[in-house]
């Protein structure tokens, strides 16, 4: 086994400097939990033991498939390496690897290990090597506008209904896989509220479609008792869904557990356990695949509006892709250029959000819109004067809109948002009182 390399962090946070592993090597053969780790993103993250700060440390990263004999280097460009430097540092990774293969593994593809210039390359080939093809992800992407359509229905029941009988048989076990990687990659991007509403909306598709899964179990229960609920079932199709409905249970934790448990058996037990494992790993990759695939195919359209001249106008072309999921990828990328210092791109990437801000509100009815416009504003005399000036665009109904908006907010736990609202109801009121008022003095 690999083992992980200590080195010194300074957090962007609070500066605080302290130690942290990370993995330069990631070899499939000999441990195939790091491939779903890097495909998640959750490769090399550590934590700041002062403020709690999370974040990705740039590391250079040698991968290796020995099945596809597929090697792989990345350098990070905030490593700013000499091209000797960079070359002096990939024959050590590759030592370093060759020395922890047995004499068959030592093949000649090793000495010429190909370099991939970004992460998301690196993971593109990765997903090539695996046979997920540009069909596979035509696929996904429509199963993603699906997921979004349903997303924008829900709450209108008539609407969400149509949706579902229309399309049943794409609501397959693969678009459960989106689905819930879809609300775990928001969970993520700490997107909490979408997430929540996929989680919903997964409800609603599995009683309607009469769908069974098992409840999901919670984040904090022992990997031990994890894997023995695994161990109880008796079918495939039971453990599928126990790891797409509880993916982040699937750990490194649990798999060293069942590794345990593989390692004190003997003869057909052990055997059996083996060939679990295998199953679980290949289902997990399955998942982390589904996930990827659609956060390439987002990333794909936010680097086309990064070099657009004009990204309002390409993401308005193409709004059917404007979705939530893509701000949440979106939003995760913007976080990283923050914490990275990449002042240049997150003005960039800022300007992409309003953009594509501004398409979803197009479509928005004109009450939502002004709403949106009103909680950007400064209260209460930008609110005021906003209020004043598009008075054609509300009615006598716009309290009660304001109030059930609030409502939703409150049960979000958004509690100053919801207090905002709140606030220009008051004042909707106040001008209503206002008009009404003059109304009867004329």
């Amino acid at each position: 086994m690999i083992p992980t390399l200590p080195i010194e962090v300074t957090c962007p946070q609070c500066g605080a400097r302290y130690n942290a592993q990370v993995q330069t090597i990631v070899d499939v053969g000999q441990d195939p939990r790091l491939k779903s780790m890097l495909l998640r993103g959750q490769l090399n993250t550590v934590t700041c033991p002062s403020c709690g700060a999370a974040g990705m440390v740039s590391a250079p990263l040698l991968y290796h498939d020995p099945e596809r004999e597929l090697l792989l280097v990345f350098f990070p460009p905030a490593l700013t390496l000499t091209m000797e430097n960079r070359e002096r540092l990939t024959g050590s990774l590759v030592n370093a690897l060759m020395s922890t293969l047995p004499s068959e593994g030592r093949k000649g593809y090793l000495l010429n290990p190909r370099t991939v210039l970004t992460m998301q390359s690196l993971i593109d080939q990765i997903l090539r090597a695996d046979g997920i093809t540009e069909e596979m992800i035509e696929k996904q992407r429509a199963r993603a506008q699906l997921l979004q359509d349903m997303l924008a229905a829900f709450g209108e029941e008539e609407r969400l209904q149509a949706l579902i009988e229309q399309n049943k048989e794409d609501i397959d076990y693969s678009f459960l896989l989106t689905l819930s990687a879809a609300a775990e990659g928001s969970t993520s991007a700490g997107q909490g509220e979408i997430a929540d509403k996929l989680l919903k909306l997964r409800d609603v598709l599995m009683d309607q479609l009469a769908i069974t899964l098992p409840e999901p179990l919670p984040l904090n229960m022992p990997r031990v008792e994890v894997v023995d609920r695994v161990l109880a079932m008796e079918d495939e199709a039971s453990r599928r869904a126990m790891v797409m409905y509880n993916r982040p249970l699937l750990d490194y934790a649990f798999f060293q557990e069942l590794t345990r448990r593989i390692e004190q058996a003997t003869g057909e037990k052990a055997e059996t356990l083996r060939t679990l494992r295998t199953e679980l790993l290949e289902l997990v990759e399955q998942l982390d695949r589904e996930a990827q695939a659609m956060q390439r195919a987002k990333m794909d359209l936010l680097q086309e509006a990064l070099s657009s001249s004009d990204p309002a106008q390409l993401l308005r072309e193409r709004k059917d892709e404007v979705d939530v999921l893509f701000l949440s990828v979106l939003a995760a990328v913007m976080h990283s250029a923050e914490d990275e210092g990449q002042e240049e791109q997150l003005q960039r990437l800022r300007a992409v959000n309003d953009a594509a801000l501004a398409v979803l509100q197009e479509d928005l009815p004109p009450e939502l819109r002004l709403v949106n416009d009103l909680l950007a504003a400064e209260y209460p005399h930008e609110t005021q004067k906003l209020l004043q000036d598009r008075r054609t665009e509300w009615n006598d109904e716009l309290p009660t809109l304001l109030t059930t908006l609030a409502e939703d907010l409150d049960a979000q736990e958004r509690r100053q948002t919801a207090q905002r609202l709140r606030e220009l109801r008051e004042q909707v009121e106040s001008l209503m009182s206002e008009s009404g008022s003059e109304t009867d003095d004329s």
